[in-house]
């Protein structure tokens, strides 16, 4: 590369450091991430409030409208347990989020249940399983599944094809309990809890209410800085929804997954706000991501403008920690646009690496590719990966090279 190239990407590079420091991005982050928003999720309206909040932010970034607003609503069905939740084991209190959870989809869950433990993956507790199936299970009884996974329908279905269903299902996990959301109501009560907490159990007494929504109706956030060239844009998204909350007191804040994406989009969005784009850049922010991608998905198929001008979009999801760099989905299906990234940050030596991915249906560039529409979703490798848990929370990122992300993004739509 000629040293005149280099010297204008560094020189293009320099230009952040007059604008909003790492303490924007941290105050996005705290804020969404506080008990007000609620986990950004369908338990007290939370998603809702934080589009109140990022409305705002695109107004004090004077953040172009597509129309008259900065906002598109839709709506979608969802299961919620917003209610106090009761669980004792052996007179022993368990609290949501941290020693179980309640199953997404689960419907009510009331009352005193003997526990009957069976280890699927030893031959002889899966054999002693299956007799008991066929026998058949009391009025009380929860089917205690250790080490299996949620996914795995094996032991249901043999249930189902007996008729024999026991009061309750309940799987255990080693170390970590993942949260999800549903949109559906599951026909059986269900629950996962950290092994430990269970497992030398006989018994345990719970309540948990479902709320169901047939139509909750939320959000995607739209704005735009007019570029010199107005036939084409750049696109940057990021979703702003989470896991909301189970129960009164389980909160998932979604520090890393996403607020810290959603932090750095309107770091880029500032940063343009006061250097003028080649290209119109537009911003979007989603909710529904984390409900099956189902803000985007409603996006691209009711478009705040014709999405056959955007020359390129990056999704950022995931931006907590870049320790050892960013990884880049769809990397494989942009070759051209990848290898320009992963160039640019070999000349800038901005991160330790720009790794690639193929396709995948995991962020919300997805339907957007699935159009036709050139895109990437990047995430950051490194940090101590917190995910779809109670302990994502604001401090437990530290952003390490997070304003190096921003830099090569910008140097990276400056070259495209």
């Amino acid at each position: 590369m000629k040293r005149p190239l280099i010297t204008l990407l560094l020189l293009c590079v320099c230009l952040i450091c007059d604008g909003q420091d790492l303490q924007y991005a941290k105050t996005i982050i705290k804020d969404l991430c506080s008990a007000e928003y609620k986990g950004r999720g369908y338990v007290g309206n939370g998603v809702n409030k934080a589009a109140d909040y990022l409305e705002e932010r695109f107004h004090q970034l004077r953040l172009r409208k597509f129309g008259n607003t900065y906002s598109q609503t839709y709506s979608f069905p969802v299961n919620t347990h917003p209610y106090n939740i009761k669980c004792e084991a052996d007179k022993t209190t368990l609290a949501a989020g941290y020693d179980f959870l309640v199953d997404a989809g689960s419907p009510d869950i009331t009352g005193h249940f003997d526990l009957l433990h069976f280890d699927p993956n030893d031959s002889l507790d899966n054999m002693l399983l299956y007799k008991k199936i066929a026998k058949g299970f009391g009025v009380d009884d929860a089917l205690v599944l250790h080490h299996l996974s949620h996914k795995d329908k094996s032991v249901l279905d043999s249930c189902k094809a007996y008729q024999h269903m026991p009061a309750l299902f309940i799987t255990t996990e080693e170390k970590k309990l993942t949260h999800t959301i549903s949109r559906t109501l599951n026909e059986y009560p269900s629950l996962t809890f950290i092994d430990s907490a269970i497992a030398t159990k006989d018994s345990i007494e719970i309540d948990v209410k479902h709320e169901w929504m047939d139509s909750f109706t939320c959000k995607n956030l739209m704005g735009y800085i007019k570029g010199r060239l107005t036939d084409t844009m750049i696109v940057f998204t990021a979703h702003y929804d989470h896991l909301g909350m189970q129960g009164t007191s389980a909160l998932f804040p979604g520090a890393s997954d996403n607020a810290s994406g959603v932090s750095m989009v309107l770091y880029l969005a500032d940063y343009y706000s006061r250097h003028r784009p080649d290209y119109s850049i537009a911003f979007l922010l989603f909710s529904g991501e984390e409900a099956g991608l189902m803000g985007s998905k409603y996006f691209t198929e009711h478009p705040a403008f014709d999405v056959k001008k955007i020359r390129f979009l990056i999704n950022i999801d995931i931006m907590g920690n870049a320790e050892k760099g960013i990884v880049a989905v769809n990397g494989e299906e942009n070759r051209t646009q990848f290898d320009l990234l992963k160039a640019l940050n070999d000349t800038l030596k901005l991160l330790p690496d720009v790794r690639i991915r193929g396709k995948a249906k995991n962020s919300d560039h997805y339907y957007f590719a699935a159009a036709g529409v050139p895109s990437i979703f990047i995430y950051s490798d490194g940090g101590v990966g917190f995910y779809h848990d109670v302990f994502d929370v604001a401090n437990s990122i530290n952003l390490t090279n997070y304003e190096q992300v921003a830099q090569l993004l910008i140097s990276f739509v400056k070259k495209l």
